[in-house]
């Protein structure tokens, strides 16, 4: 007697493994769509993040860097092109910054921002610093036709759109309209009252203003001056006794400054 075997056969059909094969891969193309997605969602989200701290930090350093000139310093503003992208040199001396610079200490007696074209026609900012002074009315040329080079160079900003700096003098407040400040100082006796930026960072972005503010401050050597003339009073009999070493230094009033 036969016995016949009801089995079925074991395995695939050639059919169902590539309609197998096929629905995996559709699903592990998706899954990695979406997580390219995601990756460049947020990348683009950190870059956005980073670029605006950046800024933040830029704006910052300029107001802490105004707010503490000393008051001895000498600021020079001087526009270097009448044409788009519009370049410039701001300028100062008496400002004494040390740092270390590839781990050489370094001490500069004058810095400045600069503007430098680039090829896709924007505009990096560049500090430099100079160990020397190069505010010099006398000498003319170029810091470079002077044989002046920087002891250390920084770019801040790369292919920006736009920077542009402008003043404002406090005398001239009540005659200077919005909009109409002018691009140039140099006083050197004085300072401006404001100064004012405007950058473009891309050329998507809209204009951003910053102000910032220069407050008045005694000169050191003024302050120096007076020390010595009320020593030598002292000295002499009158006026403030001279300070010993188990006396404290009679205080010198803090200049009054205006507020913002």
């Amino acid at each position: 007697m036969k016995i016949k075997s009801h089995r079925n056969p074991k395995g695939f059909t050639l059919l169902e493994l590539v309609l197998s094969l096929a629905i995996a891969g559709m699903v592990i193309s998706s899954i990695f769509l979406i997580a390219r997605g995601s990756i460049h969602s947020t990348t683009t989200m950190i870059d956005a993040q980073n670029e605006e701290i950046a800024r933040d930090a830029f704006f910052t350093m300029m107001r802490n860097h105004f707010e503490g000139l000393p008051g001895n310093a000498v600021m020079d503003l001087l526009p270097t092109s009448g044409s788009e992208p519009y370049l410039s040199e701001m300028t100062f001396q008496n400002t004494p910054v040390s740092f270390d610079w590839g781990g050489v200490p370094i001490a500069a007696e004058a810095m400045r921002i600069i503007t430098v074209p680039t090829l896709s026609k924007g505009l990096d900012v560049v500090i430099e610093y100079f160990d020397v002074q190069i505010l010099d009315d006398e000498e003319e040329g170029t810091l470079a036709e002077r044989g002046i080079e920087p002891i250390a160079s920084i770019t801040l900003l790369e292919d920006v759109r736009l920077f542009e700096w402008s003043v404002l003098d406090g005398r001239n407040y009540a005659t200077t309209e919005d909009g109409d400040w002018p691009y140039e100082w140099d006083q050197k006796t004085r300072r401006p009252t404001f100064v004012e930026l405007k950058v473009i960072f891309s050329v998507d972005d809209a204009p951003i203003t910053r102000m910032f503010w220069l407050p008045t401050k005694t000169n050191p050597r003024t302050i120096m001056t007076q020390l010595q003339t009320t020593a030598r009073q002292g000295g002499g009999g009158g006026g403030q006794p001279t300070p010993t070493p188990n006396q404290p230094t009679p205080p010198v009033t803090p200049p009054t400054q205006p507020t913002e």
